[in-house]
């Protein structure tokens, strides 16, 4: 028995079913069922959308001429502004008859008052980047379409704005329109989306995309690096071309160069720094500031005779902890000799548990293969429930930087004791109640480089930061099966 049912744009709307009869099923109630339960599939190829005005006389002509029933027929602009009318509930030929008459266009006004309203409205619920207003104007049998931002405050007509924003219209309106304004359920297929978005736009995009998943199923394709998840690994699916076959790779590694060039550029890998790490052990830790912090720990535990890390070993900073593995699972099927450090909070946790999930171990291990998670409480022994980076060093420490950075006094006994025992999060909390503020880390950390500078020798550390340091070190350097240097 198979079950379709499904809307493309650029073609035509289809509901099949077949089968039902070798199970003894009144075909009649069968069918009912079938069409209140199957999922819609929403196929968006094409986004072009002008924006130019629309003669709404002959665009009534040109769809009368191919048939009422043969819309798939039309032009896909023609398609895309018979959308925008069917949302807006208006009827083309009723809106060409009022413009006829002046108590018509009286009426014709009040009409696209509430077209645009509704336009606006569904436009706002999948573009989060700003508020925009839709005026939907008609002048005798022509319609223009006016958008205006809300920081700008004057209405422009659409065909002047930019292309990547008349791609989030044509996109938002369609796929509106083939829900029924209700999303859920909806499986959701899209062809290159965000090619024409800059750069900030496809991370709005998959964040759009991140909200409807928990009512949809969304399938894309993109050749574009800025349009893969890296939070979401598990997700990715390349597909190549074997021996004149389609063939699906789960995971972010392919044996051909094209797929491969994507997901490295998403990662920020050059093809000579992909080829460097391949020949080294790669930690893979949370940031920048992670790998900073590491290595200055490190250089001056190694020269007060202590143990650092080991100059084996490369820190890869992912972007944070939710992309975190990404970069593990590239790594393993890269068959790096490499592994992840990872805060021992909630969010470390979620990526431990993630790369888990992807079934990393156990792709490693059928070829004998080892991939390192190592949690930083677990790897240097400091006694808190939660613990990252900046928690090597002592809270005083911590909290005399964010004064610093802030121009501001609280004391260590000022700190909550509830909630998490991370020293930023506590910090935070104060900054929120007392200064109305958020905690930024950069701001922090320029502080931290100042002191940094000023540490010569293993004395000028804080106390209380060379034994879980150290202990840190032998960790990494005994999972990468590193010897302890002879004394």
């Amino acid at each position: 028995m198979s079950i379709l049912a499904g809307r493309n744009y650029g073609s035509r709307t289809f509901f099949y079913i077949a089968g039902n009869e070798d199970f003894g099923l009144d075909g009649e109630k069968f069918s009912e069922w079938a069409k209140a339960n199957v999922p819609k599939f929403v196929l968006i190829q094409d986004y072009s959308f002008s924006g130019n005005q629309v003669e709404l006389d002959q665009l009534k002509q040109r769809w009368d001429n191919v048939g009422r029933e043969n819309r798939h027929e039309l032009s896909v602009e023609d398609q895309t502004i018979l959308i925008v009318l069917d949302l807006a509930q208006i009827n083309v030929d009723d809106f060409v008859e009022k413009g006829t008459t002046a108590d018509g266009r009286t009426i014709r006004q009040f009409d696209k008052r509430s077209a645009s309203a509704y336009l606006t409205k569904q436009f706002q619920r999948l573009w989060t980047q700003k508020k925009v207003k839709f005026d939907i104007d008609v002048d005798g049998p022509t319609l223009n379409i006016f958008a205006e931002d809300e920081v700008v405050g004057f209405p422009v007509r659409l065909y002047r704005r930019s292309t990547g924003f008349r791609w989030y219209v044509s996109f938002a309106w369609k796929f509106t329109h083939a829900s029924g304004g209700d999303f859920k359920n909806c499986i959701l297929l899209l062809e290159e989306p965000g090619v024409h978005l800059h750069y900030s736009g496809q991370r709005d995009l998959l964040r759009v995309f991140e909200d409807l998943s928990s009512k949809n199923t969304i399938l894309y394709t993109t050749h574009l690096a800025s349009m893969v998840d890296q939070a979401n690994p598990e997700r990715v699916r390349i597909v190549e071309s074997r021996n004149n076959h389609v063939a699906i790779n789960h995971g972010v590694v392919s044996s051909q160069a094209a797929p491969m060039a994507v997901i490295e550029a998403s990662l920020g890998l050059t093809s000579d720094l992909s080829g460097m790490l391949g020949n080294r052990k790669v930690l893979i830790v949370e940031g920048g500031t992670d790998a900073l912090i590491l290595n200055k720990l490190s250089g001056i535990l190694s020269r007060g005779g202590k143990t650092g890390l080991s100059d084996q070993i490369y820190l890869w900073p992912a972007a944070t902890s939710t992309k975190a593995p990404m970069y593990a699972a590239f790594a393993i099927g890269q068959r790096w000799d490499a592994g992840v450090l990872l805060d021992t909070d909630e969010s470390g946790q979620v990526a431990r548990q993630k790369i888990n999930e992807m079934n990393l171990k156990e792709l490693s291990a059928a070829e004998g293969y080892e991939f390192r998670v190592l949690m930083l409480a677990e790897t240097s022994g400091v006694k808190k429930t939660d613990v990252a980076i900046e928690d090597l060093f002592p809270d005083d420490f911590f909290l005399g930087c964010v004064n610093r950075a802030y121009g501001i006094a609280i004391r260590p006994e000022e700190l909550p004791v509830d909630g998490s025992t991370l020293i930023s999060k506590r910090v935070e909390v104060i900054l929120k109640e007392r200064h109305g503020r958020s905690l930024d880390k950069k701001k922090v950390l320029a502080e931290m480089l100042k002191v940094f500078d000023s540490w010569k020798n293993i004395a000028d550390l804080p106390k209380g930061t060379i034994i879980p340091a150290e202990k840190l070190f032998k960790a990494i350097n005994a999972a990468f099966k590193i010897a302890e240097p002879e004394a």
